[in-house]
């Protein structure tokens, strides 16, 4: 039997010793790491390279979300489990763009906590039942915000990949070598075609569907086989 490797990333002390004993008793699950915050746990990834990173959403420095989105441009072996006390509709969905597979409340009991862990460890999802339901209604959403995606030309999408990454209108004209009038006018029908009233709306579309998180290499490859 294969040994599962866990990195436990909590700011709450308590929490960590609590999870790190119940986890020690399992014969297939071995605690390499504890962190504090997001920043020690991207360190000691790099050091431990555990098999499931076990992490809450809410610490200091960086937060759960930043540091799956930090994870995923390094190269890493490391599979999420994400632990809450909250079911956040918004949060569910950030992390199932990002790549997080399993999802459990701190409310839920050891059952849920080890099936998610082997799950993760399989490649395989995992999702507390207690919000299951939330995140279909999650999914159902992003299928319809990437359908308002497709109907942005590739120019369009560009801009709207730099409003996400908080650039202003002049600092998107100097990298797409526009004028500010033309991306002023892209913006707008941007933000009419996606149905948001403002920039920051648009912006948190980005971000909610996974758009936001691309790098701008991959950006400009989708781009470019698009219009070819």
């Amino acid at each position: 039997m294969e040994l599962i490797r866990v990195l436990i990333a909590d700011d709450h002390k308590l929490f960590r010793d609590g999870v790190k004993k119940l986890l020690e008793l399992e014969s297939d699950i071995a605690v390499v790491g504890e962190a504090g915050d997001g920043e020690e746990a991207l360190s000691l990834i790099r050091e431990k390279e555990p098999d499931i990173l076990l992490f809450d959403i809410n610490m200091p420095r960086v937060d759960g979300i930043q540091l799956v989105r930090e994870l995923n441009n390094i190269p890493h072996k490391t599979r999420y489990v994400a632990i809450s006390a909250y079911d956040d509709e918004d949060c569910l969905s950030a992390l199932s763009a990002a790549g997080v597979l399993g999802f459990v409340l701190k409310a839920s009991g050891k059952v849920e906590l080890l099936s998610a862990i082997r799950s993760a460890a399989r490649g395989q999802p995992y999702v507390d039942p207690r919000v299951a339901g939330k995140l279909l209604t999650s999914f159902s959403r992003r299928k319809e915000e990437n359908d308002q995606l497709y109907e942005l030309t590739p120019r369009e999408k560009e801009i709207l990949y730099w409003l996400a990454q908080g650039l202003s209108n002049t600092e998107v004209a100097d990298r797409m070598v526009l004028s500010e009038k033309t991306v002023k006018n892209h913006v707008s029908h941007v933000l009419k075609k996606l149905d948001r009233r403002d920039r920051t709306q648009a912006a948190i579309l980005a971000w909610r569907i996974g758009f936001a998180q691309l790098s701008p290499e991959t950006l400009s490859h989708i781009l470019e086989s698009v219009e070819r």
